[in-house]
This record gives C-alpha cells, sequence and structure tokens, in this order.
C-alpha cells in the first residue's frame, strides 16, 4: 500500500500536475482576492467583519479536497488506459492495496496543497482565527472531503469508457463544484432560488462552509452539521465505488 502510495504520489509530481494542484488555486486566491477586494466592500457574516481576501481563502482551502479527489480517481483512469494496472496486479499487491494507495495520495495532496494555500492566505491577509478543536475538525474534513471526491472520480473512472467522456464529464464537474458552491462568494437570500438550490446540494459547498467555520468564524452546530452530512455522503460514495472497484475487470 506504501509502495503504490509513493509512486503515485511520483507520477503526479510532474509540472503539469502541480499547476493543476498548486498553481490554478494560488491563481484564484492572488488575481481574483487581489482583484475584486478593490471592487467588494467588506461584509458582515455571522457577526464578524470579512474582506473578500480573508473570505475567499478557506474556499480554496476546501477545494483542495476537490482537486486532490479528481487526481486520486483519475489514477484508476490512467492506469487501465495504459495497462498499469493489470501489471500491479500480477505483481505483489492486492486490489485493496491499490485502493488505498489512490486513496492516500489524495489525502496526502489534500492535506499539502492545503497547507500551502493556507501560507499564501496568511500571507496575503494575516492570521485565521483556527483553535485546537478548530484544526482538527478542519484537518478531518480535508480528508473526508478527499475521500468523498476520489470516491466519486472512482465511479466515474469505472463507468465511462472513452477518454473524451472522461474528460467532458470531469471538466463540467470542476466548472459546476467549484464555481456553484460557496468557495467564492457567500449564498445570501437575493442569490437567484436555482444558484441557490444548486449550491445547497453542492458537496462542495459543505466542505468549504466547515473548512471557512474552522478557520474564520468558530465552530457552532452548522458546522457539525455539514460535517455530518458530508461524513454520511463520503460513506455511501467510499461504498459505491468499492463495490464498483471490486467488479472491474482489467483493461478496458
Amino acid at each position: 500500500m506504501f509502495r503504490l502510495t509513493i509512486r503515485n504520489v511520483l507520477v503526479n509530481t510532474d509540472p503539469g500536475t502541480m499547476f493543476f494542484m498548486l498553481g490554478i488555486p494560488a491563481f484564484y486566491l492572488l488575481v481574483l482576492g487581489t482583484m475584486f477586494q478593490g471592487l467588494i466592500p467588506a461584509f458582515t457574516i455571522n457577526g464578524v467583519k470579512t474582506s473578500y481576501t480573508t473570505f475567499l481563502a478557506p474556499g480554496i482551502v476546501g477545494m483542495q479536497a476537490f482537486t486532490a479527489g479528481n487526481i486520486g480517481g483519475g489514477m484508476l483512469w490512467a492506469d487501465r488506459r495504459w495497462g498499469m494496472f493489470e501489471q500491479l496486479l500480477v505483481g505483489p499487491f492486492r486490489r485493496a492495496d491499490y485502493l488505498l494507495g489512490i486513496m492516500l495520495v489524495a489525502v496526502f495532496f489534500s492535506l499539502a496543497g492545503s497547507g500551502i494555500m493556507m501560507i499564501l492566505a496568511v500571507f496575503l491577509d494575516g492570521a485565521f482565527n483556527i483553535t485546537i478543536i478548530g484544526g482538527l475538525i478542519l484537518v478531518s474534513m480535508l480528508v473526508i472531503g478527499s475521500i468523498f471526491f476520489t470516491s466519486l472520480f472512482l465511479i466515474i473512472s469505472v463507468l465511462v469508457r472513452t477518454m473524451n467522456a472522461y474528460q467532458t464529464i470531469t471538466f463540467l464537474l470542476f466548472f459546476l463544484l467549484d464555481f456553484a458552491s460557496t468557495a467564492f462568494y457567500p449564498i445570501t437570500p437575493e442569490t437567484p432560488a436555482a444558484l441557490r438550490l444548486l449550491s445547497n446540494f453542492n458537496p462542495l459547498s459543505y466542505i468549504v462552509n466547515v473548512v471557512r467555520d474552522c478557520m474564520l468564524y468558530g465552530v457552532t452546530y452548522s458546522t457539525w452539521a455539514s460535517a455530518g452530512i458530508i461524513t454520511l455522503l463520503t460513506a455511501v460514495f467510499f461504498y459505491l465505488s468499492l463495490v464498483l472497484y471490486n467488479n472491474v475487470h482489467t483493461g478496458l
């Protein structure tokens, strides 16, 4: 399991993947945070006056679970396509080792990427209000979130048969889940009903809400409720991905 995890980390440290993991989120934080802060006045959420950069930073941190999940799930697709899945299974590896290796690489990239984004956010906008309990919940949520999205992309990689279809679905998911979540803007009563409904059913919104509470506003009942919902969804999607993965055939 650990040998496969190290292999997965090394495979995904190419410049393209690193730009996808760190470059794009850093661009969001640096460019959107800096430019929009000059246009959007400070606003109050949960009784705390917040600048746009401060509001955006936890959203970028929470998005790391989504990005890392795509990398973890995409490993199965790539390995099946290029015949590596079959080669690994005839070696000293079990299916469980391969699956855990994928999950662990997603968790690793999620935590590492989130840590880098938090350092960058502190450099841009100062310190955040993170307690010990809040920090533990934040780390747990990033781990759970990365497992959730890895399970989601594993399901897609098993069911989808062509590269074009897989890339199209993942692109649409990134566009939809990223920009229809609370990562970039708060959802208020003035938000159009369709977008508010979409955000409320968006799993990334629950992850971002927990991360933002832990970093800015403190742990409340809504924090625990959001954490409970995403944990339940993770259990369901992990089970579904496990069933499909155990029945996957070698080759496409």
